[in-house]
């Protein structure tokens, strides 16, 4: 059989130093230490909202195209919705992060950071209810059903009135009544 040749020694002594310092190294460092994760020097704090912006961040589509960002003017009572990195609009989403329900938009020369906005839902002052009219069936106020009794009773009395004057012409059949 013959000798080893140089090479295959050389290999065989890589092989088994590579083996031996895997076998050293720790697997509980990279649980504390994953690469993967960010360090607390590198994480990234989390954006700040504009305060006293005149465009609001109102609500989020998703679509086939990608998601459609809803912005709206308050100053111009102009509303539009936005794809990220469109050109063309009086907006201009440059970034959104998802985590915090944010958009950085560009406006108006201005950088801002909205946060998503919420519903407001306030009380309302009470106001008289309708009164429902079982005749006619839909709803009507005090005032119109007082009107309505009026009306009626101008009709009953002008009903009165014709059937008195029929009367009257048929009890006195010689004579003709203007009327």
């Amino acid at each position: 059989m013959p000798a080893p040749s140089p090479l295959f020694l050389s290999i065989a002594l890589l092989l088994s130093a590579t083996a031996a310092s895997a076998a050293a190294v720790s697997l509980d460092g990279l649980v504390t230490n994953s690469p993967f994760v960010l360090k607390q020097s590198e994480e990234v704090a989390a954006p700040v909202a504009t305060e006293g912006a005149a465009v609001e961040f109102r609500g989020i589509i998703s679509t086939q195209d990608g998601l459609l960002f809803g912005l709206y003017d308050r100053a111009k009572n102009l509303g539009a919705w936005v794809k990220e990195g469109e050109k063309g609009s009086d907006f201009s989403v440059s970034a959104y992060d998802a985590n915090n329900d944010m958009v950085t938009v560009e406006y108006a020369g201005q950088r801002l950071t909205l946060p998503l906005s919420s519903a407001q839902i306030g009380a309302a002052s009470a106001s008289p209810l309708p009164v429902v009219n079982p005749r006619q069936g839909g709803p009507t106020n005090v005032s119109a059903r007082a009107d309505d009794r009026r009306r009626l009773e101008s009709v009953a009395a002008e009903v009165r009135r014709r059937r008195a004057l029929r009367q009257s012409a048929a009890a006195a059949p010689g004579q003709h009544q203007a009327r």
